[in-house]
Parts: structure tokens; C-alpha cells; sequence
């Protein structure tokens, strides 16, 4: 195989990357291109739709109710584990990341959940026998931002957005070197790009001041 079929082997491979990389991303570049806007202008689009605060009392089920809070902070991760399932599993608190604190003098567990666009605290109360949720969600619009910068959304949405990165990463260096393997663009091409450096500098320099 010859230098000439090589550089054309690579080029098809090059451009199948750049078309593929493309298409996996197309839905992913978009939301992450509307909701850069949505967070760059938050006051001209300021929605409150689908806000909603809530607040119930549930009784613990019974193999929650416990007499004496555990003393060992390994037995109350568990139990704090125990609690997260429970709220999970009756579809009453669904989060990624939360903290709990114990306060055996009144005993009583303190769960903080958070998820993008809202948040819920649950007090449980063991002497009482019941669980005081207090949940608010602050809108689709907040949502979708948070999303984008990956605020307590989890591991699987964080590997998303590293994904969608490197895909779009591929696209963007297989697209410079096909606009390169094109003599009659490559001047356009480059002008372009040495517009988007200008542009980006000049921003960064008029930020300063």
C-alpha cells in the first residue's frame, strides 16, 4: 500500500468521524447550546414553571422506628443508607447526593437531599414515630441549567457531559482537518478560525475592564 492510498484511507476515516461524531452529539450539543444562553441571560429568561414546594409528614414504616438512635457512626451510615431507600422507594424524596446528621439528645436524623432544580430536607423524628419532608422543585428552566453544569445531578450525567465533550472534540479537530485537505476553503477556513480566536480574546479583554 502506497503513501496515496494511506492518506486516502485516512481521510475516508477522518471524515466517517467527523460525520458519525456529528450525529452522536447533535442532540446533546444543542441542549447544551440553549441552556449556555438560558444561564448567560437569567434575567431576560426567567421562567417559574413547573415550581412546586411541598411539605407531608409520614410515619416510619416499622422497621425504621427505633427506640435509640446507634452509636457507632458506622451502624448510623447504615441507618441513614436505610432512610435514603425507604424515601426512594416510596417515591416521596429522589436524589443523587445528600447528607444526614444525627442529634441523639433529641432523637432526631436530619437528611439534606439534592438534585438539580430543587432540593428536600426530611427531619425524622423517632420519638414521635414520623418523618417531616419538606421538598421544592424551582422549575423546568432551572433544571435544564443546572443540568448543564452538572450540579448534583450524579456519576451517570457527569460521564455524559465528559462524553459529549470528547465527542465534540473529535468533530471539531476532524472538521479543521478536512477544511485543510480542501485548497480552495482553506483560505475561508482560516480566516474564520483566526476570527473566532480575535473574537474570543477581544471578549476576555474587554471582561477585564
Amino acid at each position: 500500500m502506497n503513501s496515496f492510498q494511506k492518506n486516502v484511507i485516512f481521510a475516508k476515516l477522518v471524515r466517517a468521524l467527523h460525520s458519525y461524531s456529528s450525529m452522536l452529539v447533535l442532540v446533546l450539543l444543542l441542549f447544551f447550546a440553549i441552556t449556555g444562553l438560558t444561564l448567560n441571560h437569567p434575567d431576560v429568561l426567567h421562567s417559574k414553571a413547573g415550581y412546586v414546594s411541598e411539605r407531608v409528614i409520614l410515619p416510619l414504616p416499622e422497621y425504621l422506628q427505633l427506640s435509640l438512635i446507634p452509636q457507632s457512626e458506622e451502624a448510623q451510615a447504615e441507618l441513614a443508607h436505610q432512610f435514603r431507600q425507604w424515601l426512594s422507594t416510596e417515591d416521596h424524596v429522589k436524589a443523587s447526593t445528600y447528607k444526614y446528621q444525627f442529634d441523639i439528645a433529641e432523637q432526631l436524623l436530619e437528611l439534606d437531599f439534592k438534585r438539580p432544580g430543587g432540593y428536600a430536607n426530611v427531619v425524622v423524628d423517632f420519638a414521635a414515630g414520623q418523618a417531616d419532608v419538606d421538598k421544592e422543585f424551582s422549575g423546568y428552566l432551572t433544571l435544564l441549567n443546572e443540568l448543564h453544569k452538572g450540579r448534583n445531578a450524579g456519576a451517570s450525567w457527569i460521564f455524559l457531559i465528559d462524553a459529549t465533550a470528547l465527542a465534540c472534540i473529535v468533530f471539531a479537530l476532524t472538521g479543521f482537518y478536512l477544511l485543510l485537505k480542501q485548497p480552495s476553503r482553506r483560505p475561508i477556513g482560516n480566516s474564520l478560525a483566526m476570527l473566532g480566536i480575535f473574537l474570543a480574546l477581544f471578549a476576555y479583554i474587554l471582561s477585564l475592564h
